[in-house]
């Protein structure tokens, strides 16, 4: 709790930014960029001052992130997180940036200099995802002590008002980071720190967020603790599309350290080698396409639908793909291989990676999806401006007749994802459970279809659409 005098100041403040900003066209510009600046000025002197974080131009920190898994389940404590201990280093002249990643006994190590990037696995350096180019862009503005810096020398720094946060009172400023990236920062009233940055991007060449096209973002600040002459939070929360995406612990940091020279090094050919394979992450081709089971195809490779299988003279594609181009390239090889067109679609699996749906929704293919995966087709299409159409989520048993044939399509209910779907094709003496990732999953899909008395022979995931089972 604030005591009485710290809130009465902050008080003030907030009259004083809410007078400004309620003044409307009244308010000079000018005053309010003034008042802006007074915050950010606060902000900066509490955390060591304006020479000591403009004297930074190298660091290291030893970090701690801990993943965790984008849902929308209520329930808590369902995010699986995981934990990755690396050390982060930089050098903000040129810029630079050093990650070495701790995998237990493997490590990697990425460096992205200006705007090329290269990795090493073990066995030297190759190139990188231009993706780590955008992160270190990223990165480099939401540093806390970069940022605060960056709001102060935006030009177009301005009060956004002011709002509550946890019942405390915060100011709001404005401000376009590094000219690029419009944003709003928090800071709290009584101690004057950054609490909450917030933007909105999109992250095109990243394999795992580009199916949410553009998103908001926030990163949250706590745990604040001081390194030498600066004062920095030792927790940054990020969010992505209102869901905890990952948490960065800075466990030491080392303020303008030594650097071994070749830090940095990418040698020439190395960049001219990331120059010439430049391209997203979800860039891939099917890598082929096989026969699983008399009308039954898989698409093998990275990002691609699962595959599609035949219904009468109709064919239902399995899975969308990890974006329109994946879903593009995986219809193609289905044609390469004999399956003329797509009649309707299967999208259950519960995760991002199924934004094929765009393209499908676009040309109003009829499409069947989950409850447990109805949440992450709900955000694809807002971020992407679409409308929700020809997309029925599966909420009680049914038969669907594709084709002239009659499949079975009932709600299922796994660990770890409620609300998911199987698929039971009578013909085939087959089920498809595309959120069945564990050998538990797999036992409760074939549990569900046995008790229902169906004829299974077969048993299809995301992962491997034809498995033969026990009679």
């Amino acid at each position: 709790m604030l005591d009485s005098a710290t809130m009465a100041r902050a008080m003030g403040m907030l009259l004083t930014a809410a007078a400004i900003c309620s003044g409307g066209a009244a308010a000079p510009v000018q005053a309010q960029a003034r008042a802006a600046a007074a915050v950010a000025d606060r902000a900066i002197e509490r955390m060591g001052g304006e020479a000591a974080l403009r004297s930074v131009e190298r660091v290291r920190f030893d970090m701690m992130t801990q993943w965790q898994r984008t849902g929308f389940r209520d329930m808590p404590w369902t995010d699986r997180p995981s934990f990755e201990p690396h050390v982060d280093v930089r050098d903000y002249r040129i810029p630079a940036w050093r990650n070495t990643r701790d995998f237990g006994a493997r490590s990697i190590t990425n460096v992205v200099r200006d705007s090329v990037a290269i990795t090493d696995f073990g066995s030297g350096f190759q190139p990188l995802s231009v993706a780590y180019v955008d992160e270190r862009r990223e990165l480099f503005a939401y540093t806390p002590d970069r940022l605060v810096l960056l709001v102060r020398d935006a030009p177009d720094l301005t009060m956004a008002g002011d709002t509550l946060i946890g019942g405390e009172p915060h100011i709001l400023l404005a401000a376009t980071l590094a000219g690029r990236l419009p944003a709003t920062v928090a800071f709290h009233a009584g101690t004057g720190l950054p609490t909450r940055l917030r933007f909105r991007a999109g992250h095109p060449n990243d394999f795992g967020l580009v199916p949410w096209g553009e998103m908001w973002v926030e990163v949250w600040y706590s745990s604040w603790r001081t390194f030498g002459d600066i004062s920095i939070p030792a927790q940054w929360d990020i969010l992505r599309v209102g869901r905890p995406y990952k948490r960065m612990t800075v466990r030491t940091a080392a303020f303008n350290p030594t650097f071994a020279p070749d830090s940095f090094t990418v040698p020439d050919p190395l960049r001219q080698q990331f120059i010439d394979t430049r391209r997203p992450m979800h860039d891939l081709h099917a890598d082929s396409v096989t026969l699983a089971a008399p009308g039954l195809v898989a698409i093998h490779g990275f990002g691609s639908p699962a595959g599609a299988v035949q219904l009468g003279d109709e064919w239902l594609l399995l899975e969308a793909g990890h974006t329109p181009l994946n879903l593009e390239r995986g219809e193609a090889a289905l044609a390469d291989n004999g399956v003329p067109g797509i009649a309707a679609a299967i999208v259950v699996a519960a995760r991002p990676g199924n934004a094929g749906i765009l393209d499908l929704v676009r040309r109003s293919v009829p499409i069947y999806t989950s409850r447990a995966a109805e949440s992450f087709v709900n955000v694809m299409l807002a971020n992407a401006g679409e409308r929700w159409r020809s997309i029925t989520v599966v909420t009680e048993a049914r038969w669907v007749e594709i084709g002239g044939e009659r499949v079975r399509l009932e709600p299922m209910d796994l660990p770890d994802l409620p609300g998911s779907l199987l698929l039971y094709v009578p013909r085939l003496a087959w089920v498809y459970a595309a959120d069945a990732v564990t050998p538990l999953d797999v036992r409760i899909a074939l549990d569900h279809a046995r008790e229902r008395g169906w004829n299974v022979a077969a048993v299809g995931t995301a992962r491997a659409l034809w498995s033969t089972v026990a009679r």
